[in-house]
């Protein structure tokens, strides 16, 4: 089936999306004059995730899995810890696992989960008040009867995916108060009801972002969808932008669905637009895969950014593609290197991309996105996300672990990177087409010796390094983790969905980092 662009108006309950060509395609790198460029203070964090930033540009806040911990983040090459809030628990004392996401605004904080179905996971999120970083404080738990993979904290509304839910509806949450009540909720499905024709993979409610009371959804295969929320009691969409139409969806069958589920197009994983509301960008997460309907030959590959010119919020138009670093393998048992969350600030664009690192582009022209710089270090880091701190000083990402237990070819570390926010280039960067060191190998003079266990710490930094700090509490087991970011298993596992393609773990367990 071809693959197009397109954008959609919605005025009638007839879906007829119209062909939108982009005005450029372009990944060019900036010709500035690059200099060695690298970290500038780093902070181990075990079971990092998703990083915020707060306002005031001096502290940040990392869901850890179990709950969260605050860094003081004012001296870049000195990130801190401040204050750990682990074992969250619900009004009944149960407590929440599964912890992937949490955004800070003014002085709350919300902290939600699980991200994945976890029956012994307690299901909502928890308000903190963080007014002093170093002693965040629990305000109120609100419970759910579904989980949370993923929300958005802006003018007093919180707004949640409805994981796990029929209609995956995006949630909206009054917190006046501090008391949390409910105020509306949307879903394509609740808008639209021939989206019920199309598989669930298909429409998932990946995330949420709003700005000036317009939300921007991406819903996977089914696109990004742009609707006003400045009245959460009746959303109005505006359009939608993405790879296939309602019609297109439609014709999978189950199965073919769930493999355009793994592999591009489609996949709208994270959608964010510029300060001024008029360029958004939508990060794609997508792998290669083989296995069932690939006659053993692998197929699909990492996925990019698109960047759309959203001016017109009833008639987006495609700017220009961003493509994903390229790897020796992008399975999930490789360097994958797709897309992952992205952030805008003025004329930049920080992105993260697994073990392909993380990236800033200029997109002042952004038809023609211009690379500033590039850092990856595949056999330490995966990266979940990249977002601005200080324009034009500095701006973090959170790096995951993963490793053999997830059938990874190595093992990273979790924690917080801090880098300058200037263009650069790394001074003998990784190459990821060419895959890990070959493991080493030695021998004695008297009988030949086995292949040695590969290893998986590198070799000491030089004195240039910069400085790292360790939070102190050990990674915990437990049954909490499904691999790297969401996909869509969550969504489908309860349907027997993706198992074959997402399963992390090469035995198909689950485990803890």
């Amino acid at each position: 089936m071809k693959r197009r662009h397109f954008f959609r108006t919605i005025g009638a309950a007839v879906s007829l999306p119209l062909v939108a060509s982009g005005r450029g395609s372009a990944t060019g790198e900036s010709t500035s004059a690059q200099t060695p460029y690298e970290p500038l203070g780093t902070i181990d964090i075990p079971g990092a995730r998703e990083a915020t930033v707060h306002d005031d540009g001096d502290s940040a806040y990392v869901a850890v899995r179990d709950g969260f911990v605050s860094v003081d983040i004012s001296d870049p090459e000195n990130p801190t810890l401040l204050a750990e809030r682990r074992g969250v628990e619900s009004t009944d004392g149960s407590s929440m696992r599964g912890v992937y996401d949490l955004w800070a605004w003014n002085d709350r904080l919300i902290v939600p989960g699980p991200a994945q179905p976890l029956p012994a996971s307690a299901q909502g999120f928890a308000l903190f008040d963080i007014s002093e970083p170093a002693d965040p404080q629990k305000l109120a738990w609100y419970g759910t009867d579904h989980y949370i993979h993923n929300c958005y904290f802006e003018d007093g509304i919180i707004y949640l995916t409805g994981s796990g839910l029929p209609t995956n509806p995006l949630i909206m949450i009054d917190i006046a108060d501090d008391n949390p009540t409910e105020l509306g909720r949307w879903s394509l499905v609740d808008h639209e009801s021939e989206w019920k024709n199309t598989a669930l993979s298909g429409r998932v409610l990946h995330d949420v972002y709003v700005q000036n009371g317009v939300a921007y959804l991406p819903y996977w295969d089914s696109g990004t969808w742009v609707v006003d929320v400045s009245d959460p009691t009746d959303p109005t969409v505006r359009s939608r932008v993405g790879d296939y139409s309602l019609a297109e969806l439609t014709e999978f069958s189950a199965s073919e669905a769930r493999r355009e589920a793994f592999i591009p197009g489609g996949n709208a994983h994270y959608a964010q637009p510029d300060e001024e509301g008029e360029i958004l960008a939508v990060g794609k997460e997508a792998w290669a895969a083989t296995g069932p309907g690939t006659d053993g030959e692998q197929i699909g590959g990492p996925g990019g950014i698109d960047l759309w010119d959203i001016s017109n919020k009833d008639s987006p138009e495609k700017f220009a593609h961003i493509e994903a670093p390229e790897s020796y393998d992008n399975t999930q048992s490789g360097w994958f290197t797709t897309a992952h969350n992205v952030d805008i600030v003025g004329d930049r664009l920080y992105a993260s991309w697994y073990y392909g690192g993380v990236t800033v582009h200029d997109i002042s022209t952004p038809s023609e996105p211009e690379r500033m710089v590039w850092w990856r270090d595949p056999t330490e880091t995966c990266f979940w996300t990249a977002q601005s701190v200080t324009a034009g000083e500095a701006f973090l990402g959170s790096s995951i672990k993963l490793g053999p237990g997830f059938n990874a070819p190595n093992e990273t570390t979790p924690g917080l990177y801090l880098f300058p926010d200037e263009a650069g280039k790394q001074a003998d960067p990784p190459n990821l087409v060419a895959g890990p060191p070959a493991e080493p190998t030695e021998t004695q003079t008297s009988t030949p010796e086995a292949t040695a266990t590969p290893t998986t710490t590198p070799t000491e930094e030089p004195s240039t390094a910069p400085t790292s700090t360790t939070v102190r509490e050990q990674e915990t087991t437990g049954a909490d983790d499904d691999g790297p970011g969401f996909g869509i298993a969550g969504a489908v596992t309860g349907i027997g969905g993706l198992a074959y393609t997402l399963a992390r773990h090469s035995d198909g367990s689950s485990s803890e980092e």
